[in-house]
């Protein structure tokens, strides 16, 4: 199968339900069929063939999907941008993509103009695309083979350069029946696309209902009061909180959602018992790029009976840990729905498999747990310890909003750890390190404190910590002495 040929699907089984709404409008499945066979005849015109890129700037929008769908037919593959990068790192992706061709939303016209994307051939969304829809001819085009990549989505580079991930026709097919069962989807549920659909975790969901029948409502804006109205304007039964569940579960305007699906093992035991107070069931997921979408899905009963777990891997993924049972070691994974590769690199595989480069553990019962990023380890004295670890320790403590765990130089330990933590109350240092005394090893309470007003994270909400080792000052930080 194509990524297209789900729109064929809905247009077949379900050509009068509605398959996209936003504003005052909707879309069903037969007119969907119709809209991306014409728009595929407008890439053919415009001499898009088998391998070209496009590249797409949009803000959440039917066309996000649609581009795509029609690309699959011709055997061209989407480059979906993130419109917060800054003109010359979206240039960057364009050049290293090698895209002749662009999809832009006329709010995001300067940023494609600055970038260089009005140089490339291009089609602006509204007025200007949807005249060249009514008076295209259809277009007969060999139809491609299911290897073929059909969207290049670039990493979120906390390591360096981002890296343009090749994902497939076939392999997204695979990711979208891994997401209808992670997520308990069926042809009743209606998705808010709230997640940005440059990234792979919203695009995964938005395919995962359109595959079973499901729709899709767009939201305009990203503010919870436009949220609880779409929800209870469309029936929105699945839904995602990027602003934080806990604090959208307390809006005054808060119903009732069949599923709210988030990340797994970070919620805590408080927002997952008002999920289950106020009816909704919760998904914990826990995917990347590279893997094509979700890997792992936990259930509520997983996150309350075993806080932190990841859940276990979806059935289409062959997981490896390289350590004893039991025991913290990197995650290897292989699946259907893996990239065929980063553009341009060398072999991304080791004897077939992906290494994540995620440090997990598992239970007696197959269940994930994940410990931190192999990158992110502190080796303090000779010992090993986990930022994750003690970032989770520290955000039990009520005062702390939020925190990010680094290791710094130290004199005493080569290196040490360091917690930059943001309070949302009186708290000082010695308070903090007694609460992670009583929690956590000698060796592993952070030694380094330093007080911040946030935690810098990119578009995906991993932490910098690149960035923040960078950034370490010992004069504004605070050094524990040894003897406390």
């Amino acid at each position: 199968m194509l990524l297209g040929d789900l729109v064929h699907r809905g247009g077949t089984l379900w050509p009068s339900r509605a398959a996209f709404i936003w504003a005052d409008r909707r879309r069903t499945y037969g007119e969907l069929e119709r809209r991306v066979q014409r728009l595929s005849a407008v890439f053919a015109a415009a001499g898009v063939r088998q391998g070209d890129r496009i590249a797409l700037l949009t803000v959440n929008a039917p066309e996000a999907l649609e581009t795509a769908f029609a690309a699959s037919r011709l055997g061209a593959c989407v480059v979906p941008l993130n419109p917060r990068l800054a003109p010359a790192e979206i240039r960057f992706q364009i050049e290293d993509a090698g895209a002749a061709y662009a999809v832009v939303h006329p709010l995001l016209e300067p940023l494609a103009r600055d970038s260089g994307l009005l140089g490339l051939a291009h089609w602006m969304i509204g007025e200007e695309l949807e005249t060249r829809l009514d008076i295209v001819r259809s277009a007969d085009v060999p139809r491609p083979g299911d290897e073929s990549p059909i969207i290049q989505l670039y990493t979120s580079g906390t390591t360096g350069r981002p890296k343009g991930c090749l994902l497939t026709n076939r392999g997204w097919v695979a990711a979208t029946a891994n997401a209808v069962h992670g997520l308990g989807v069926t042809g009743s549920d209606r998705l808010l696309a709230t997640l940005p659909l440059f990234h792979v975790a919203g695009y995964g969901a938005a395919l995962a209902h359109l595959a079973v029948g499901g729709a899709v409502v767009f939201p305009s804006g990203a503010g919870l009061d436009e949220t609880w109205s779409l929800i209870g304007e469309h029936g929105v039964t699945v839904a995602v909180f990027p602003a934080g569940t806990r604090r959208s579960l307390r809006h005054p305007s808060c119903r009732p959602v069949r599923l709210v699906y988030g990340m797994a093992g970070v919620e805590r035991a408080e927002t997952l018992r008002m999920l289950a107070e106020l009816g909704s069931d919760f998904r914990g997921v826990y995917g990347s790029t590279e893997a094509g979408n979700f890997v792992t899905v936990s259930t509520l009963a997983d996150e309350l009976e075993r806080p932190g777990t990841l859940g276990r891997p979806l059935p289409a993924f062959d997981v490896e840990i390289e350590a004893p049972p039991g025991e913290t070691g990197e995650l290897l994974l292989r699946g259907p729905s893996m990239m065929a590769g980063y553009a341009n690199l060398p072999d991304a595989f080791d004897h077939g498999m992906l290494r994540t480069g995620d440090l997990v553990r598992r239970d007696d019962d197959g269940y994930l747990y994940f410990v931190d990023r192999a990158k992110d380890m502190i080796k303090s004295g000779g010992e090993n310890v986990y930022s994750a670890e003690v970032e989770r320790v520290l955000l039990t403590h009520p005062a702390v909003s939020d925190a990010a765990v680094i290791g710094v130089p130290d004199r005493r330990w080569g290196e040490a750890v360091k917690a930059l933590v943001v309070t949302r109350g009186p708290v000082t240092a010695e308070e903090l390190d007694a609460h992670c005394r009583e929690r956590l090893g000698a060796f592993k309470r952070p030694r380094w404190y330093e007080f911040a007003g946030e935690i810098p994270r990119n578009h995906s909400g991993k932490i910098l910590k690149r960035d923040l080792r960078a950034a370490h000052d010992p004069a504004v930080t605070v050094r524990l002495p040894e003897s406390r």
